[in-house]
């Protein structure tokens, strides 16, 4: 019985130690930018219309959606990121195996997020 007193006494000391180093963590901001490929179109007018589409998606997007829509950029806090201003869209034109000319539009943001010190 006394040995079951110490090893119980025993483990909640160790859990509340481990937790209390856990939550001992400071965060703090950081940026990255990232660049998300649409579809290959036929058109480049098409391609800044699907490209300017998904922009307009990230921006009503959730900051957990938004997380996992940019590869998670946030490990620790998914739920810190946002998007920042100045995000823009580019087109890329290139030729595929068949020899056709086709665009794929290039989302360009940056967003910034919490992350554990």
């Amino acid at each position: 019985m006394k040995m079951t007193t110490i090893k119980t006494a025993l483990i909640a000391s160790t859990m509340a130690i481990l937790s209390t180093q856990a939550f001992a963590y400071n965060t703090t901001s950081h940026q990255a930018t990232r660049t998300i490929t649409t579809a290959e179109m036929t058109s480049k007018a098409a391609a800044y219309d699907l490209a300017f589409d998904k922009l307009a998606t990230l921006k009503t997007a959730s900051p957990t959606e938004l997380n996992n829509d940019l590869g998670r950029v946030a490990f620790n806090y998914p739920n810190s990121v946002e998007l920042n201003d100045g995000a823009y869209i580019t087109v890329a034109e290139k030729m595929n195996a068949n020899g056709n000319t086709v665009y794929t539009g290039l989302v360009n943001v940056g967003v910034t997020y919490d992350m554990a010190d």
